[in-house]
């Protein structure tokens, strides 16, 4: 299903509104989103069905954290 993750260059890094932005490819289609407050948000278009994803997102996205 998911074929690989990159968390892309912190928008507004170093702000009060930083957000982590990430990228994944699910069975050769790339797709786009945020994570901010623990929570995906998806640029269009958007993974089908997201529920899935976004449990595998939020734990990969989890550890790309700084503590």
């Amino acid at each position: 299903m998911l074929q690989s993750f990159e968390v892309i260059k912190p928008l507004f890094e170093g702000q009060a509104n930083e957000h982590f932005q990430f990228k994944v490819n699910i069975e050769g289609n790339d797709y786009r989103g945020i994570f901010h407050n623990e929570e995906v948000h998806w640029f269009q278009p958007q993974p089908q069905p997201q529920h899935n994803v976004e449990s595998i997102v939020l734990e990969l996205v989890s550890n790309h954290l700084p503590s």
